[in-house]
């Protein structure tokens, strides 16, 4: 008995010691697990040093992508325009969505695309999709706000609070109700996703300090509220095709264009107009997405099977974070190219002369307020959109994106020390740059190009698949 009682006791110590060695290795394992929820918690837009800080926050999107039943639907075929000029962002990541929609689809959706505006130019799309001579294409929404201007109070520029901002009310369910509810009032086009083009900048043929110095200027302008923003720092806008601006430029009949670093190197810009103006629409570090929309026609939208939508729903999914990773991953490495290649002059209002970076900021607000109310936009719209802005300009809303830009700037920083070693180290220049842009896809293997897409960091937008699909 004295035996059996000794034997129990030694158990049940070492069952005692087993427990709390499992309780702690639990406890160390919770205390892990907190520490990049704490991280993503950070205050908004904290750069990080390394990428490896990204890994599985809650606002990442993770889904599953194609792989539909297309058996024994029958073919259809959708026409594509496309303006920008080969071997820019543009062109590439468009020539990209059309092979990938071929491809997912096994040759059911072929896709009839005509670049370098060939048949039309951007601005002849806000025409043509709805009257179905086009399918798809991208159109940014100061074209669309003639017939719809309830686009205004989501889209007026300077209003964003930090880069996680935008994103935060970008991938809302309410912002892609009030994508449904525009593109209705506009008439028959159906949203299917982001389109970016870059932290759009002004860049001119004359040095500009001040807002006063844009007295007696001509500025290319994109849309009616960008006009506002012009005329309120005291120049003259215009809108024109691309084709038209580069050579009115050119010839100095406009003072200055607004453009992207990227936009601006990839259209060869820097022989029009040597001083770069350093005066962000959107916060530093960030990229405007919002302003473009990939469109299809909604007839022809509501024509097609589920399993073809969905389809198309992926590849726009997957081209518009490529297009915004890419575009904001080659910021800094366009800049430096500007800068040091091209001998642009970085005035830099922002950075050198922020007292009239903010009156500039402030008189384009003032002015976009002003634009709603001569466009008739209903108060109670406008209230709405701005409460929902404040909602998710919250802190808590933000900070839940901040593990996106850690990643992004990591990359971009990569990207340009990578470029300096390489070309230090005796490699040509332009095949190092070419390296670092989006054109190595051109060439590239589709299962491999497909999976560099798959990899790239994505955040969950929370778009109700009913109203995506309808």
């Amino acid at each position: 008995m004295k035996g059996w009682k000794s034997g129990f006791t030694v158990v049940m110590a070492l069952f005692l010691i087993l427990a709390f060695c499992v309780s702690a290795t639990w406890a160390a394992e919770a205390t892990k697990a907190k520490a990049p929820a704490a991280k993503a918690a950070a205050p908004a837009a904290k750069k990080a040093a390394a990428p490896a800080a990204v890994a599985g926050p809650a606002t990442r999107d993770n889904r599953p992508m194609f792989g539909y039943n297309v058996k024994g639907l029958p073919k259809v075929k959708l026409i594509m325009i496309s303006d920008s000029p080969f071997g820019s962002v543009g062109d590439v990541l468009a020539v990209m969505f059309e092979r990938m929609v071929k491809i997912e689809s096994q040759g059911q959706i072929e896709i009839d695309h005509h670049r370098f505006g060939s048949l039309y130019t951007g601005v002849d799309l806000p025409k043509i999709i709805p009257m179905g001579t086009v399918d798809i294409g991208s159109i940014n929404k100061g074209y669309l706000m003639t017939k719809a201007p309830g686009y205004g109070p989501w889209i007026i520029a300077y209003i964003w609070k930090n880069p996680e901002h935008m994103l935060a009310v970008t991938g809302s369910p309410e912002w892609y109700k009030m994508e449904e509810d525009q593109s209705i009032v506009f008439g028959n086009i159906k949203p299917l996703s982001h389109v970016a083009y870059g932290n759009w900048d002004y860049w001119s043929n004359k040095e500009i300090k001040t807002i006063k110095d844009f007295g007696g200027s001509r500025f290319w302008s994109y849309g009616e509220l960008p006009n506002a923003y012009i005329q309120a720092w005291g120049g003259t806008p215009l809108i024109q095709a691309r084709a038209e601006m580069y050579m009115a430029y050119y010839r100095k009949a406009l003072t200055g264009i607004s453009s992207s670093s990227t936009v601006y190197l990839d259209y060869k810009y820097y022989d029009c107009g040597k001083y770069w103006l350093h005066m962000p629409t959107y916060p530093p570090g960030s990229t405007g997405f919002h302003y473009v929309q990939l469109y299809i026609n909604r007839k022809k939208w509501e024509s097609l099977p589920e399993a073809y939508k969905k389809i198309l729903i992926d590849a726009s999914d997957l081209y518009s974070w490529a297009s915004i990773w890419e575009i904001l991953c080659l910021e800094k490495v366009s800049e430096y190219q500007l800068v040091n290649k091209h001998g642009m002059i970085d005035v830099g209002i922002a950075t050198k002369h922020p007292e009239e970076y903010k009156k500039i900021c402030d008189a384009a607000v003032a002015a976009g307020d002003e634009y709603l109310k001569k466009r008739k936009v209903p108060q109670a719209d406008i209230d709405s959109a701005k409460a929902i802005l404040a909602k998710y300009g919250e802190p808590a809303a933000t900070s839940a994106y901040s593990w996106w830009y850690q990643a992004a700037w990591a990359e971009a920083d990569k990207r340009l020390a990578e470029a300096k070693k390489r070309i230090g180290a005796g490699e040509k220049e332009e095949v190092v740059w070419d390296a670092f842009h989006p054109k190595r896809f051109y060439e590239m293997p589709y299962e491999k190009m497909k999976a560099e897409w798959m990899n790239i960091p994505r955040c969950v937008r929370n778009w109700p698949m009913e109203m995506r699909l309808k």
